[in-house]
């Protein structure tokens, strides 16, 4: 933990009810030192502040919305002062002015979860009605999202506000009902899933629409429908164009936002849309491995490597490279039946390296047609 070069020492009588830094022992003070000896320099004085500090917060730490509020601090005994001196100390970190989290849960929290912790603060800041919408909904739903600017939180007007941005919030207003669309979730009241979707696919990239639409199928392949209808509601929505390409190139067999890019750019670039987790089998019926594109056609397999993967790969005590020469070897296996393979990273599937990729990849589907498909003889048992 670091803190400041100079030690802070406390004033005559600024204990709080606590007990001074000058009442304290030197036997009472020895393990605070012990845990926040810096740079070979013991702050002890400054130590028992904060111990006694988070002490005092307590349940303010670990109440179940994730933060709290300088209100709520203060009538738990707290003062800006000791606020100050957390954010300081790093116990904890503040949100938006006047809401606070713990530092432990911020930094355990990937960017979703940082963002819905500024979401939750945001929304107990607001004095009007108002609900989660697009990403920040999404993000709550918990659909993954790509491109998006998760430094911003939107929120749907509920009363006569006007739409604007502020203090890192994108107000929104709608114009047609939304009550039907509104729910609680979590504690948190927010437009409800195939809405956020619909909203994401309208407002996003394609990329990220997609990368959204697909991970929400891919938990529930029933919110289709509900999508479906709100393309019908919402014909004339902004962006209704745009979103109506991100649902239709959506599909809920996808498994993670790199396949779900990568999909994008064969449409961008008319490359047929493949099968997708394609199960290849030996003469025997044995499952040889899954596949995350198959072209049937010209009989050629297609894998999105990316570190995410890898990491749901790896087996209990196997290490990368383990993990990486068994691939290989399932990869071996798959292409021993005449098949071609074609493998694809971040980098490749960016729109700055997009077009090169595709052009390679229709090289490598036309030359699996010729090797692997036209010409070849079925001998039938």
């Amino acid at each position: 933990m670091q803190t400041g070069s100079k030690l802070c020492r406390p004033q005559p009588g600024d204990d709080d009810g606590r007990h001074s830094d000058s009442q304290r022992t030197a036997k009472d003070l020895a393990p605070l030192i012990h845990r926040f000896e810096v740079d070979g320099y013991a702050h002890g004085v400054l130590a028992s502040r904060v111990a006694s500090m988070t002490a005092h917060f307590g349940h303010l730490l670990r109440t179940d919305r994730g933060y709290f509020s300088r209100a709520e601090a203060i009538d738990s005994g707290e003062t800006d002062r000791t606020l100050a001196t957390a954010r300081r100390e790093g116990v904890i970190v503040r949100l938006r002015r006047g809401m606070y989290t713990s530092a432990d849960v911020y930094n355990s929290s990937d960017d979703a979860g940082k963002h819905l912790l500024h979401a939750r603060a945001a929304l107990a800041a607001q004095r009007g009605p108002v609900a989660l919408t697009g990403p920040s909904a999404a993000a709550l739903h918990g659909f993954a999202l790509y491109q998006e600017d998760l430094s911003i939180v939107h929120l749907v007007r509920l009363d006569s506000g006007c739409s604007h941005r502020a203090a890192k919030i994108n107000h929104h207003v709608v114009t047609q009902e939304i009550e039907d669309d509104l729910g609680v979730y979590g504690g948190v009241t927010a437009i409800n899933p195939a809405r956020a979707v619909w909203e994401v696919a309208c407002r996003s990239s394609l990329e990220g629409g997609v990368v959204t639409a697909d991970s929400a199928l891919h938990e529930n392949p029933k919110l289709r429908e509900d999508i479906e209808e709100l393309q019908l509601r919402f014909a004339y929505f902004p962006g209704s164009r745009h979103g109506r390409l991100a649902v239709r190139l959506a599909d809920p067999r996808a498994e993670s936002p790199g396949e779900s890019v990568t999909r994008v750019q064969f449409h961008r670039f008319g490359i047929p849309m493949p099968e997708l987790q394609y199960r290849v089998v030996d003469h025997g019926g044995s499952l040889l491995g899954i596949s995350d594109f198959y072209w049937d056609e010209q009989r050629h397999l297609g894998e999105f490597d990316g570190k995410i993967k890898y990491q749901r790969l790896l087996r209990p005590n196997e290490t990368a490279s383990e993990c990486v020469i068994r691939e290989k070897k399932r990869e071996d296996a798959m292409r021993a039946d005449l098949r071609g393979m074609s493998r694809f990273v971040w980098s490749e599937v960016m729109p700055q390296r997009a077009s090169r990729t595709m052009t390679d990849l229709a090289r490598a589907l036309d030359q699996s047609y010729r090797l692997y498909v036209r010409g070849r003889t079925i001998i039938a048992s």
